[in-house]
């Protein structure tokens, strides 16, 4: 009784494989035998209800819970209960299917969120969350889910895990870039606002030329006539000067003020406060009983250098969108790909994209960058020290603050970035380029390499064949369709030249089976089952093959068949003057230097340093396989760009490097005079405001004191145009 029970309750086996062959396992039998299994794109049946527990006997069950089909196998079952042993599958099969509660789906979009229904759970109902038992302080525990499916446990104390819902994180708002105008609609703005500017600029200069001469005539009290000028009414013509320049420059105040609004201060912040504290000083100080000459003629200066330095921004702006303009659509670039050679970088010429370019000439540039640091710092070191001046030492407040920022204030900053800028963009737009702004000149200030290509040396037009002969008994139509089809593999500069001869000649169309580059100077093929060698003279003699005599042409293409000559072909190149002047443009920047990336094994650095009258150490010349890389598509992959090219050739590319190089020093130069005038202006005003020197700290002596640091800083703003 208790065998025939326990056999009842072991699943059925299959039946032994035949020897020799591996046991298989049938994807149903395999899932039967883990307890889980559901035919595809079936609904499993529904399980059924547990009944209560009672003492009723399996036996006693009702005749309705049994299948149709296994009715009589159940009434022919012996009353001793034990059941045949060839009956056990059948037995089994009786039993209810204790399957899992998963199945195959299929994903199809979610409706949307109307229009879903709620549906019955397809497995066992989950009971809702009962309340655990309450706390000390009244409130119930978590409640916790409990899987009440057929095959479940009966329920127990609520488990000791607890279910933890993470809130999901706020999505954090995205910041807008700034939109910028097309290359069409920035040129039309750059245009439409230069007259007036310019206008406004010319009154300002004159206003400060006033301002410079009512100063030195008070200071000199020069006589004019019987007339000698008075300090009281120096005082208010340098007041109503002032006023007047600030009207005339209402958009560098307007712009200071929108910079403070906005917590990004600036130099025409420093400036908008300078001239609102020298005219308070001013209106002051202009009465008969305490008259005092202000500071009037250095915040003119400012305003001068601020309107100038727009004038001069429309007008780089203008030249490089004009100059943009003109390259069409899919213009060229000079691009800087990082350590594209070894740990070098290098710059090469791709083509280029014009959608960014207004982003790149309006992005903040390095005076920007230190003016936004320089400008509050000033504003509040010298809002310190007059208050710390006027309780300590009991001296005017006005007249210690105006004194101090009229010294801290860099005059010439306004024009160290726009005036070389400007004058490079005329530059380069000679030659047919254009810098994308400060960015540009920061991604050609590094040392680099610039890369030389076939045609970056010899143009079409600068290469042409002087003649060629056939040797042996080879046909001239299969010999050139040989060179031509290795030529044209390699992708050298020579393929154009070669495309002529094969059309003249009617030469036959080859494929090229195998392709190999040699480092002697030339290539190998495998066509048709022949070998194939194209390269020099020298690269001939090292492969061993058989030179005939009067073969030996310095600048030559030649072609050998089974390591035997086929075919010489004279190549002539022609130096140009443009490549000439840009290949001195690059030799002459300290940091740059040229990589040869030809294709064209004639053109080595003997070759090239010989036509273009180069030094022994000008030129960097890699590997075969290098070379070939370097002049592919995928060696400026990633590359950042830093100037726009209208032509080309390899001249623009060498301007644009040079230029923007040049622009770099001169702006950072001219930087650092600035901030050297202004930090040294900064500490002399607070050491005589100290000390009550007034005197020393006069209106002239701070007028002379501005006019003397913009001298250097003109200076050095001029090097970019040269």
């Amino acid at each position: 009784m208790r065998k025939s029970s326990r056999r009842r309750r072991e699943p059925p086996r299959p039946a032994p494989p035949p020897s020799g062959q591996p046991e298989e396992y049938s994807l149903e039998e395999i899932l039967n035998e883990f307890g889980g299994w559901s035919r595809r794109g079936t609904e499993p049946e529904a399980p059924p209800e547990e009944a209560p527990a009672s003492d009723v006997s399996p036996e006693q069950a009702p005749a309705a819970d049994v299948p149709p089909e296994q009715a009589p196998a159940a009434e022919a079952a012996p009353e001793s209960g034990e059941a045949p042993e060839a009956e056990p599958a059948a037995a089994e099969a009786a039993a209810p299917p204790r399957t899992s509660r998963f199945r195959f789906v299929e994903m199809k979009p979610s409706p949307p969120a109307e229009a879903v229904e709620p549906s019955a759970p397809e497995s066992g109902p989950a009971e809702p969350p009962a309340e655990g038992p309450e706390k000390a302080d009244g409130t119930p525990e978590a409640r916790v889910w409990t899987y009440r499916g057929p095959d479940a446990p009966p329920q127990a104390e609520p488990a000791a895990r607890r279910r933890t819902e993470r809130r999901a994180p706020e999505p954090v708002p995205d910041t807008p870039e700034p939109s910028y105008p097309e290359p069409e609609e920035a040129y039309r703005a750059a245009r439409k606002r230069t007259g007036s500017l310019r206008l406004r600029r010319r009154l300002v200069f004159l206003l400060t030329l006033a301002a410079v001469a009512v100063t030195a005539l008070r200071h000199f009290e020069v006589p004019l006539g019987s007339f000698v000028l008075g300090e009281q009414l120096a005082a208010q013509i340098l007041v109503g000067l002032l006023l007047a320049g600030a009207f005339l420059s209402y958009d560098v105040l307007v712009g200071g003020v929108y910079d403070a609004l906005r917590l990004r201060p600036g130099l025409e912040t420093l400036l908008a406060v300078t001239v609102v504290v020298i005219a308070a000083d001013g209106f002051r100080h202009m009465g008969a009983g305490n008259a005092r000459m202000s500071a009037a003629a250095v915040a003119l200066l400012g305003l001068f250098y601020a309107l100038w330095g727009r004038v001069l921004g429309n007008r780089a702006r203008r030249r490089s969108l004009k100059t943009v303009l003109s390259m069409g659509e899919e213009p060229l670039a000079a691009v800087l790909s990082r350590r594209a050679w070894g740990s070098r970088d290098c710059l090469f010429r791709r083509p280029g994209d014009r959608t960014r370019f207004v982003a790149d000439l309006e992005a903040p540039t390095a005076v920007d960058r230190v003016m936004g640091i320089y400008a509050p710092a000033v504003l509040l070191l010298t809002l310190a020290a007059a208050v710390v001046l006027r309780l300590v030492r009991d001296r005017s407040f006005l007249v210690c603050w105006s004194t101090m920022l009229a010294g801290a204030l860099p005059v010439a900053a306004a024009v160290t970035y726009w005036r070389p800028m400007a004058a490079l963009a005329a530059q380069l737009a000679r030659a047919g380029a254009a810098l994308c702004g400060w960015r540009g000149a920061r991604l050609l200030s590094g040392p680099c390499c610039v890369a030389v290509e076939d045609k970056d040396l010899f143009a079409r037009n600068n290469v042409s064949m002087n003649g060629m002969k056939v040797f042996g008994d080879y046909n001239v139509s299969q010999v050139v369709g040989y060179t031509y089809a290795a030529i044209e593999k390699s992708g050298s500069g020579l393929e154009p030249v070669f495309r002529d001869v094969f059309a003249n000649q009617n030469g036959r169309r080859f494929t090229v089976d195998g392709f190999r580059r040699y480092e002697g100077g030339g290539v190998g093929a495998e066509i048709q089952g022949d070998v194939v060698l194209v390269g020099s003279i020298a690269f001939m003699r090292l492969m061993g093959v058989e030179m005939p005599e009067g073969t030996n042409v310095r600048q030559a293409v030649y072609c050998s068949v089974n390591q035997k000559l086929a075919a010489v072909f004279a190549i002539h190149y022609a130096p140009s003057q443009a490549v000439r002047s840009g290949l001195t443009t690059i030799l002459r920047c300290r940091g740059l230097s040229l990589l040869l990336a030809t294709r064209d094994f004639i053109l080595t650095p003997a070759m090239v340093r010989h036509k273009y009258k180069l030094p022994a150490d000008a030129l960097e010349y890699p590997t075969a396989d290098e070379r070939a890389r370097l002049s592919g598509p995928y060696a400026a992959v990633g590359s950042e760009q830093a100037a726009l090219l209208g032509r080309d050739s390899f001249l623009p590319l060498a301007e644009a490097a040079a230029g923007g190089r040049s622009l770099l020093s001169s702006v950072l130069a001219g930087l650092g005079v600035n901030l050297l005038g202004g930090v040294l202006g900064l500490g002399i005003t607070v050491v005589l405001c100290w000390l009550g020197a007034f005197t020393a700290a006069s209106s002239f002596n701070m007028m002379l004191f501005a006019l003397l640091w913009t001298l250097p800083a003109l200076l050095l703003t001029t090097l970019a145009g040269k």
